[in-house]
């Protein structure tokens, strides 16, 4: 599915081309269709999902008889390539089967903020789609419909989180936005690799390295700044997530052994994120990502 990433104009690097989005037509799946828009090229194919809860008939039926979809389809006057689609099921398992079926590389879904709280929910579809998705996700929020133009993203130190990093990189290469490297050293909870500052069992210093090397690894991006922070990692993403537009994370259970971040931190801060989050499962392939070798 992946095309080569070269240099070029943003119209000839796309970072994803076909993209699932689920609607339900509520505010937060419009928003998650100005997200699609935003992540995908000019002439992308967006394939919009409502899920159903019943089988009955054949999906080309469904569709046709569907007026959520057709409001999807008013909203997306002008796209070249629109799919419809009416899945049956439970929402996160029919939009996995979907984005296999359809061959998309991008799920998105749409968050609701809490009142008064300025905190995201997803609620328990859009959590689900988190998990076990045979691709990347975005979860959009509701106020965030300008240009993408600061992207961060959240480094742990691990191979899965390198590929998170290179990733971002190729986003932000084909919007044109600048980008922000984050690590983050969890001093929470005491651990014997943390040495006094500048001694030999100082784990910031190796956690500098590594910072340094991921970005010096990301091409094609102007501008790139890195940041090494301590205290709670959710946090200080969170923190990152405010001054961007879009903020993106991998996801793993296992820890690294310097404790950078993720895991279950992934989670948490699609919860609360001020701004859309785009969650790349370990593993997952990223259409147009430069490999480490090039």
């Amino acid at each position: 599915m992946g095309r080569p990433h070269t240099a070029g104009t943003n119209a000839e690097n796309p970072m994803y081309h076909r993209i699932l989005v689920g609607f339900d037509g509520s505010a937060q799946a419009v928003a998650a269709l100005r997200l699609a828009r935003a992540l995908g090229e000019p002439d992308a194919t967006i394939v919009v999902a409502h899920v159903t809860p019943s089988g009955r008939g054949d999906e080309a039926a469904r569709v046709a008889a569907d007026p959520v979809l057709r409001s999807a389809r008013e909203l997306l006057a002008g796209r070249p390539d629109v799919e419809l689609v009416a899945p049956a099921g439970r929402v996160a398992p029919a939009l996995h089967r979907t984005a296999q079926e359809t061959m998309c590389d991008l799920i998105v879904v749409g968050a609701s903020r809490r009142r008064g709280a300025g905190r995201v929910i997803l609620g328990s579809d859009a959590e689900a789609s988190l998990h076990g998705a045979p691709c990347a996700v975005a979860v959009a929020t509701p106020d965030a419909d300008g240009p993408i133009g600061r992207i961060g993203v959240a480094f742990d130190g691990t191979a899965a989180g390198r590929e998170a990093v290179l990733s971002a990189g190729v986003v932000a290469h084909d919007l044109g936005a600048d980008l922000t490297v984050l690590g983050v050293v969890d001093t929470r909870h005491p651990h014997p690799g943390f040495g006094e500052v500048g001694g030999p069992g100082d784990v910031r210093a190796r956690a500098r390295d590594l910072l340094t090397d991921v970005v010096a690894a990301v091409q094609g991006v102007p501008g790139v700044a890195r940041q090494l922070h301590e205290g709670d990692p959710v946090h200080e993403i969170l923190s990152l997530g405010r001054a961007s537009d879009l903020l993106v994370v991998g996801s793993r259970r296992n820890g690294p052994l310097l404790r950078l971040l993720l895991g279950s931190v992934s989670s948490r801060v699609v919860r609360r994120a001020a701004c859309p989050v785009l969650v790349l499962p370990a593993g997952a392939v990223v259409p147009g990502r430069v490999t480490a070798a090039a």
